[in-house]
């Protein structure tokens, strides 16, 4: 059988059916553009991480076999202070280390992560490598996790870019629990039959739902919306896995009665309240929309890691509900922080008076950002916040169709309330493309003809963003009777 990897392994611990699929390339697998560019930034991190450590040499190899040949040749060569990306294995587990360095006669483990928190999932993931790791290497004494900084900015030298954080108890603690567990998970892996079928609330938004506790049935309890643990537990103790035959006697919110009567009896729920909320909107309406970028390593002078910068807004204006609205945009210059000058253009763009509509309160909350870095600024951008009203809100709300199943997000309700409306003609069709693609540009990926083409790109998809708004809300008013 063939090797089994950390990812495999780390996954059976969720989810062992899952882990079966995974470990027989059985799951497909979307490759997104946004991808490609985390592996680069990983990348780019780990070399800059591998910096640190003086003499060190990067085991390079074409199979799993010559990379285990060189990981031994070079720990076995005390000249070597440090071993980059090694290779272990043991009875049939594979586990591949960021850094292990010499310290003495002792071996340190070193991970080096790209975010800035020693999350639970980093613990999981260094203990399955000291694991494999202290069956091939004597005395290992240390594991410890590199995160990012939140103090570093460009120009500084390069150990200012990372946090060393020792987590040697916590992780060998876990160490020796998976050691014990490894017989029954190779066991289950190489077995020809794929282990039983058990509802989770990890199966929610698992590849394999559809064809496993979410086969044959069209509305599942997953579908209710802010389901609980405390929900889920008492419906699956009752064997429930629908909302049909979800009890009276099971407790629900109001929204959650709503979207199992919409089921029940097949109707499209709208609220009494929905005209109420729509009536408070006033004119001319601003229907706005804005991306951003957050890159693993600083893009710009004076940015922390991780920190997400505003790179675009697309903004349609309406004086009433029938006409063909304006349209409105603004693109930064991808050389530079260009988030004064956006939200000036935007000051100008959307001006002082009439409501302005979101979908969700990120744009509420890029404002409020905006509004503290820029002091000069504040007042109006803290106006133009104060006039936003959110339509996801209003929508979770007021207005349910079933075929939502239980999801408000503009990609899911759109194609449900205006059919002839998607995003697939479009070159970039989703948020973290959008991300990626101005990211390289930043990152200077791309010559001037990539850049003129993505920028075109980039402002079509905001634009569809502001569009769809504007659809929406004229849908939502006709649904609760308010003459357009």
């Amino acid at each position: 059988m063939r090797p089994i990897n950390k990812s495999v392994f780390i996954k059976s611990l969720d989810c062992r059916r899952l882990a079966w699929h995974l470990y027989r390339n059985l799951v497909e697998r979307d490759r997104l553009s946004a991808d490609d560019f985390l592996i680069y930034e990983s990348k780019k991190i780990h070399s800059m991480a591998q910096e640190l450590f003086a003499g060190g040499v990067q085991v390079k190899a074409a199979t799993l076999q010559e990379a285990l040949d060189k990981t031994k040749e070079l720990t076995s060569n005390p000249e070597i202070k440090a071993v980059f990306e090694p290779v272990f294995e043991y009875n049939g587990f594979t586990a591949r280390a960021d850094i292990l360095s010499r310290q003495g006669d002792e071996w340190h483990i070193t991970e080096v992560k790209a975010g800035n928190k020693g999350k639970r999932k980093y613990i999981i993931d260094m203990a399955y490598t000291a694991l494999i790791l202290s069956k091939n290497i004597k005395n290992i004494s240390k594991s410890k996790l590199m995160l990012l900084s939140k103090d570093f900015r460009l120009g500084m030298p390069v150990e200012r870019l990372f946090s060393e954080t020792d987590f040697t108890t916590e992780v060998f603690t876990k160490m020796y629990e998976y050691d014990a567990m490894c017989p029954d998970i190779k066991a289950m892996l190489e077995n020809e039959i794929p282990p039983d079928m058990q509802l989770k609330m990890c199966c929610k938004n698992c590849p394999l739902f559809k064809q496993c506790t979410g086969k044959d049935i069209d509305y599942h309890i997953f579908d209710l919306p802010r389901l609980s643990h405390t929900s889920f537990d008492q419906l699956c103790s009752m064997n429930i896995n629908t909302i049909k035959d979800v009890p009276d006697s099971v407790e629900l919110t109001e929204t959650q009665k709503n979207v199992k009567d919409c089921i029940i009896n097949d109707k499209i729920f709208i609220s009494s309240n929905l005209k109420t909320e729509l009536e408070k909107i006033i004119f001319p309406v601003y229907y706005l929309d804005f991306e951003s970028v957050m890159t693993i390593y600083p893009l710009y002078q004076n940015i922390c890691p991780h920190t997400q910068i505003v790179t675009q807004y697309s903004l349609h204006k309406a004086s009433n509900l029938s006409d063909d609205p304006e349209h409105f945009e603004f693109i930064a210059d991808h050389t530079k922080d260009d988030r004064l000058s956006l939200a000036e253009n935007l000051i100008k763009d959307i001006g002082e008076e009439g409501s302005i509509i979101t979908y969700s309160s990120f744009e509420h909350q890029i404002l409020q950002h905006l509004a503290g870095l820029y002091p000069h600024l504040h007042e109006k951008i803290s106006k133009i916040s104060s006039r936003i009203i959110d339509l996801e809100a209003i929508l979770k709300s007021n207005y349910y169709d079933k075929q939502f199943h239980g999801k408000t997000s503009i990609k899911k309700v759109l194609p449900i309330m205006i059919p002839e409306m998607n995003y697939n003609s479009l070159e970039i069709a989703e948020g973290g493309s959008a991300l990626s693609a101005f990211a390289y540009m930043g990152v200077g990926l791309y010559n001037e003809e990539q850049i003129a083409e993505t920028k075109k790109n980039l402002l079509e998809y905001c634009k569809q963003d502001t569009l769809a708004l504007v659809k929406m809300h004229r849908f939502l008013a006709q649904s609760a009777n308010i003459r357009l």
